[in-house]
């Protein structure tokens, strides 16, 4: 065929042209390669040593390092050797402390006891004082307020002792003073107060019965200009005043004289008075007393229709519930403790 032919000529051309014994293309390829594994290699023995390089200098440091670190062990080890034997010192020296501070402790304890024994003794005294001053307050005076003051002294005084032997004046001191606390005590002054306001409406207060000099006239008249005027008036007033006709009430148809008027209101006051004396006292007794007689003697002799008598009439019952004297708690057990407690550390040698 002409194709055949013709491609047979082109090799046949090719072949020609070839000069010498012609070279492997596969050969140049596996040059090229190993050539190019050599250059590779050649790169990674380089950083290789590098990487060596870098070890060697960091072995070197940590040489280094390792020298100055036995260096410091020594010297470690030196000061270690010197403070034991410094402490070995020091230990034989703490030997002797205990004896030592036996001695010193011995010794403050006697000073101790020279210097508290007198404290002690003024302390319990002191406070001996106050438990009694407490009673006599009460027990005189009812003053409940200074008796819980001063034996609330005495228990302050007796607590800056560490003194085993007042424990227990404590404990009975503290349920006295519980006991005392619990008494609700009065306010004189204000029940003072209200008695004195009711004897001061006294000579306001209305009596039972018509006065003697408001039964003979009703009002004055005033006097006629003229002489006989005034002659004629007073000779009818007189006729008038013989025989006189007036309505008065049940309460008011016995006549009151001024002298009686006034002896009603300065016995109600004399009363109230009473009332007065016994709440400063305090005497219960005498304060019940004196209200319930002054609140009778005004349901007695005082018109009791009228407002200002009944309002006085509710201020005395109110007064009289008004308890002055309450009931006082027994105390001193706490005192006569104290006093056994002293009497005792006296008779001690």
């Amino acid at each position: 065929m002409p194709m055949s032919a013709e491609i047979e000529s082109l090799s046949t051309d090719l072949k020609s042209r070839r000069p010498g014994p012609g070279v492997s293309p596969m050969l140049v390829a596996l040059a090229v390669i190993g050539l190019l594994l050599a250059v590779y290699a050649h790169w990674r023995f380089g950083q290789f040593d590098e990487r060596i390089d870098r070890v060697r200098g960091q072995v070197a440091e940590l040489r280094a390092t390792n020298d100055r670190l036995d260096a410091r062990l020594q010297a470690l080890a030196a000061d270690l050797e010197s403070s034991r034997s410094t402490w070995r010192a020091e230990v034989r020296s703490l030997r002797e402390v205990p004896e030592q501070l036996d001695a010193l402790s011995s010794s403050v304890e006697e000073l101790r006891a020279r210097t508290e024994t007198p404290q002690r003794a003024w302390v319990r005294a002191e406070a001996l004082y106050l438990l009694e001053l407490a009673e006599r307050r009460l027990r005189l005076e009812r003053d409940v307020e200074t008796a819980i003051v001063a034996m609330e002294s005495a228990d302050a005084r007796l607590a800056t002792l560490n003194d085993p032997a007042v424990r227990d004046v404590r404990a009975k001191l503290a349920l006295e003073l519980t006991a005392l606390r619990a008494v609700r005590v009065p306010d004189i002054a204000d029940v003072l107060t209200r008695i004195g306001r009711l004897e001061d409406e006294v000579p306001g207060l209305p009596v039972i019965g018509m006065p003697a000099s408001q039964a003979r006239r009703d009002k004055p008249q005033a006097e006629a200009p003229g002489v006989f005027e005034r002659a004629w008036r007073r000779i009818r007033q007189a006729l008038h005043d013989v025989v006189s006709l007036r309505r008065i009430e049940p309460a008011t148809a016995r006549l009151v004289t001024q002298e009686e008027e006034s002896l009603r209101r300065q016995h109600l006051e004399l009363l109230l008075f009473g009332a007065r004396v016994a709440a400063m006292q305090p005497d219960g007794a005498a304060y019940a007393q004196s209200l319930r007689a002054a609140d009778a003697w005004l349901q007695q002799y005082f018109d009791t229709a009228r407002p200002e008598v009944e309002a006085a009439s509710r201020e005395l019952a109110a007064l009289e519930l008004t308890i002055i004297e309450p009931p006082l708690p027994a105390i001193g057990d706490a005192g006569r403790l104290l006093q056994g407690v002293i009497r005792g550390s006296n008779s001690t040698p």
